[in-house]
């Protein structure tokens, strides 16, 4: 029996001893399968356990493999109730102490949520609608405030949220004030879709929808070739002709940015895919600068004006001048600029006032009174506790209810019947104490999509968010969005409404009954040059000091692992061919030491009785101790996510495979070796993939050339680091042979040696061809030349810069070096010197690096008062 039909069953004939299922579901009606569902479960009617099981494996896969993730952080898990949360007025935000969680696998069922086209019509009407609505009452809000003199709004439910920013007021009426919308839809018991909250801060999920679009469509491409189906490419086509429309008046050639809270925020992911879907640079506060009453954008050497700012970080974080004193996420002065008209933030700061929810209830008057219609998409029913009446209800039903506070960084919503007695007593007491923060809302009965579980379809609770962008005087809705499925019945959230990581995601399908033929680019406005644009401004990125660095960092830490990897294997590879030999044993003794000074990953082997296999393993796995090679991966990791728009789609499946490898080996800890080496090659191959990526598939701009830069300096610090540690000092001839051999295998070496060198296993050989040998490729004076080239080569760059005087001193210092002498020596101390001497000033020109080209702006820092009144 195939999955399908015993889905089916189950919807016919449910388990008496199962919980009750909604009373609505998406995939069958009582007549049978829905409309919109019948060309899927023609193409599902094959799939048994197994093919389902493998679709959701390939499915995790790309996931993976495209470095999909979503950050639980602390807002995610914190309830209005939590006594750890900031009081009303001052929400817990990104200056917390809290660290922020790890990334965690984005989750997506390979089933999609299918909807008819007539179907999706009506809700398309409904979200265009409310759009249009609450751009209507923003622009009020912000403006002639005649809804509030009017007794049409609840005052103290405006005015005390902790989005309405006084600081804007009558800064919104000359121009839209709402860019994007994003609504959360749920289907009440009778099948009818109903509005759960309205998105309007900073929407986000659009750039997931589209990832999981390119994942679903891959993993079962003849369903979705067959599939009347509606594409997405239009809606972010209009986007970014919206974002360029939404410059100034007087700019012709505008500059676009999106402002990220940083690579660490819940959606850095969806930020920086959006960004690299529009082409358009991903930039953070420290990135953007006022001067002259205008936004500027630091790239290497200069600074250029930016027009348009799609922002995703919150409307108080954004400026700290005059909204959050301390905020590190925006631009001070940037309100300024905004009262000046000079720049188009987007959606507007302060658009988050009309999420709040005690609005809900006045919506359908509002619609008649400002669009002079009725309202379309109803909301969940609402109870203001402002109201005696409305809190009456809501502290008598509170079982019945989830209550949420008015302003989101107040924590999260919580189910009623969730509430222990003494939380039950803490909410009504907290409701008592200001009941126009409160509301209370109905709990819908929600819908259920077919979902993967373990090789099955069960029925899940379905979510759907829909978006809409500004076109012309109104709005496109996306023919899609992003649906969210989780288990109604599952307790492990306690108090929270949904889960914290948001479930599992499902693509959403709009499906004709006929072929759909693509819009073409011509019913799009396209008012300025949009392809020249985005060039200029990929490159523009690339110049960013923030980018810079990251990139920098990025080179260094690949180098870093694979340098250290290379030892590992190289030293493993010695121990086991002399296992037998007592000999051996001083030459394994320095090849161990070597593995902990070059990587400090301290106390290492240094320490007595140290084991070798366990070290090996640490030295792989663990991230948190400074040194090892899992640690510059996860650093490489970070990197990475902070220039995730700079970087081909090819980086981050190669991360997945080396983050694959290193989980088998942690999953075996019984290894007795065979699975380490494994996986330090399996590592090793994709650095070495990776190298190949940045070598082949970047552009040749800044960026790159910091990148190159900084993987050649940290390769030179390695070998003076591997030299220094193992012949600066004279051993027995056969220790040194096996020292010598060992450290030209991990350098790559070893064959040129031999065919340059014959027999030969002399030091001074060795050491003249890792340092001085200018046509080795891992030589100290190879990696010289090649930063000496990559810093003339970036843009701006003079013979008078302190980086490039300190490269050009180095360079001619190692070519004019006698090293020979010094390696034959037979107390070797010049040698030791020289290479030390080497080090230093290779740490310095990192430092002149950093300072020339990746020198961040100071920390901004709040005003504060001095006892007494004295600034």
């Amino acid at each position: 029996m195939t999955v399908l039909q015993r889905y089916l069953d189950r919807k016919i004939q449910p388990d008496m001893f199962a919980v009750p299922a909604p009373s609505y579901d998406e995939f069958a009606g009582p007549s049978g399968v829905r409309d919109g569902w019948r060309g899927l479960a023609q193409g599902l009617e094959s799939f048994g356990p197994v093919d389902l099981e493998r679709a959701r494996a390939e499915v995790v896969r790309l996931l993976e493999d495209d470095g999909v993730s979503y950050i639980s952080g602390p807002a995610s898990t914190t309830t209005f109730v939590d006594a750890t949360i900031a009081p009303p007025g001052r929400p817990a935000g990104p200056d917390s102490a809290t660290p922020l969680a790890e990334p965690e696998p984005w989750q997506l069922d390979p089933l999609p949520l299918v909807l008819a086209e007539r179907e999706w019509s009506a809700v398309e009407a409904g979200v265009v609608q409310r759009a249009e609505l609450l751009d209507a009452i923003v622009a009020d809000l912000y403006g002639a405030q005649r809804l509030l003199a009017g007794g049409h709004l609840p005052v103290p439910a405006v005015l005390d949220h902790e989005e309405y920013l006084r600081a804007l007021v009558g800064e919104h009426s000359a121009a839209p004030s709402l860019f994007m919308v994003a609504v959360d839809l749920g289907r009440d018991a009778s099948g009818q879709w109903t509005v759960m909250s309205d998105r309007t801060q900073a929407p986000s999920g659009a750039g997931y929808a589209m990832q999981n679009r390119r994942v679903v469509s891959r993993v079962m491409p003849e369903l979705y070739h067959a599939a009347h189906l509606h594409r997405l490419t239009p809606f972010f086509q209009a986007m970014r002709s919206a974002l360029i429309d939404a410059a100034p008046a007087q700019v012709e050639s505008p500059r676009v940015v999106v402002l990220s809270p940083g690579s660490m925020s819940e959606t850095a992911f969806d930020q920086a895919f959006l960004a690299s879907l529009l082409g358009f640079p991903l930039v953070e506060g420290g990135d953007l600068t006022v001067r002259d009453g205008r936004v500027w954008m630091r790239v290497l050497g200069k600074l250029e004006e930016v027009d348009v700012i799609l922002r995703r970080v919150d409307s108080i974080w954004t400026d700290p001048l005059e909204l959050r004193p301390g905020s590190r996420l925006g631009v001070a002065g940037l309100v300024e600029c905004v009262r000046r008209g000079t720049v188009s933030v987007v959606n507007a700061i302060g658009s988050g006032i009309v999420e709040n929810p005690a609005l809900m209830p006045y919506l359908p008057q509002l619609c008649e009174r400002l669009l002079g219609q009725s309202l379309r998409l109803s909301s969940v029913q609402t109870w203001w506790c402002g109201d005696a009446d409305g809190m009456r209800y809501v502290t008598q039903h509170l079982d019945e209810l989830v209550v949420r506070p008015i302003s989101r960084g107040h924590g999260r919503s919580v189910r009623g019947i969730a509430l222990s007695r003494a939380e039950r007593e803490k909410v009504i007491a907290m409701i008592a104490a200001a009941p126009h923060r409160y509301v209370g809302q109905q709990v819908l009965q929600l819908s259920s999509a077919p979902t993967a579980i373990g090789g099955r379809l069960l029925p899940r609770n379905v979510v759907l968010r829909s978006f809409a962008v500004r076109d012309g005087s109104s709005y496109a809705a996306m023919l899609g969005g992003l649906a969210r499925v989780s288990d109604d019945a599952d307790e492990s959230r306690g108090l929270l409404v949904t889960a914290a990581g948001g479930g599992i995601a499902k693509d959403v399908w709009v499906v004709s009954e006929h072929p759909v033929v693509a819009k073409g680019q011509t019913t799009i406005r396209m008012s300025r040059e949009v392809d020249q644009l985005a060039v200029a401004d990929a490159t523009t990125a690339a110049m960013v000091p923030r980018v810079l660095s990251d990139l920098f960092w990025f080179g260094r830490y690949a180098e870093r692992a694979e340098d250290l990897l290379r030892l590992i294997l190289a030293t493993r590879a010695t121990a086991l061919e002399t296992d037998l030999d007592p000999g051996s044993r001083g030459a394994l003794q320095v090849l161990l030491r070597a593995i902990t000074t070059t990587s400090t990953a301290y106390p290492g082997f240094l320490a007595e009785g140290c084991p070798m296999m366990p070290e090996f393993r640490a030295l792989l796995l663990d991230r948190s101790r400074l040194g090892t090679a899992g640690q510059s991966l996860a650093a490489l990791l970070l990197a990475a996510q902070g220039v995730r728009d700079q970087l081909s789609e090819d980086v981050w499946m190669v991360l997945a495979d080396m983050d694959r490898a290193s989980a088998t080996l942690a999953a075996s800890p019984d290894d007795q070796g065979l699975l380490l080496v494994d996986t330090g090659e399996r590592i090793l191959s994709g650095l070495l993939a990776l190298a190949g990526i940045v070598s082949e598939n970047m552009v040749r701009d800044a960026g790159w050339y910091l990148l190159d830069t900084g993987r050649g300096l940290e390769r030179a610090l390695q070998v003076l680091a591997l030299l220094q540690a193992t012949v600066c000092e004279e051993r027995p001839w056969d220790t040194e042979r096996l020292v010598v051999e060992t450290v030209l295998t991990a350098t790559e070496s070893i064959v040129t040696f031999r065919r340059r060198y014959g027999g030969q296993d002399r030091v001074e050989a060795a050491v003249e061809l890792l340092v001085t040998d200018a046509r080795n490729p891992r030589s100290v004076a190879y990696q010289l030349e090649r930063i000496l080239t990559d810093l003339r080569a970036i843009p701006n760059t003079s013979a008078r810069l302190r980086p490039v005087r300190l490269a050009e001193a180095v360079v001619h210092q190692v070519q004019t070096v006698d090293l020979g002498a010094m390696s034959a020596a037979s107390d070797r101390v010049e040698l030791a010197e020289f290479l030390a001497g080497l080090t230093t000033q290779l740490r310095d020109l990192a430092d002149a690096i950093r300072d020339q080209y990746q020198q961040l702006p100071p920390t901004p820092q709040p005003m504060r008062t001095r006892a007494g009144g004295a600034a």
